[in-house]
């Protein structure tokens, strides 16, 4: 949180899958706090929250689902990615692997600390 916070009052778009925010916020098991912290980072100023608005984007994310074993959350993540030429940021790089070898360019994927409880 603390990460996009700062990256937010640098300035730096961000974009976010609502369909990430959805997996989140299952791993949260729907504690009002975790959820509540989701919602706030949804909010900032620099983050777009991305979903499926047009017909191409919903054949994006099955070209995505079609090349790899990926979830639907990952693939619309590694759709967004690659449409928005911005990198993955995970707690687990090779989590992130297979997918970012699914496009024409890989994806850049960025492991971040895990900041612990």
């Amino acid at each position: 949180m603390e990460m996009v916070a700062r990256f937010d009052a640098e300035g730096q778009p961000m974009v976010m899958s609502v369909l990430a925010i959805a997996g989140a916020s299952l791993d949260c098991d729907g504690a009002k706090d975790a959820t509540d912290l989701l919602l706030g980072i949804a909010t900032m100023e620099q983050i777009t929250v991305a979903g499926a608005r047009e017909p191409e984007h919903g054949t994006v994310l099955a070209s995505v689902l079609d090349r790899r074993e990926l979830g639907w959350g990952d693939a619309h993540v590694a759709a967004i990615a690659d449409a928005s030429v911005c990198p993955v940021l995970t707690l687990s790089r090779s989590h992130w692997e297979k997918a970012a070898q699914a496009f024409d360019e890989p994806l850049h994927i960025i492991q971040i600390a895990n900041p612990g409880p």
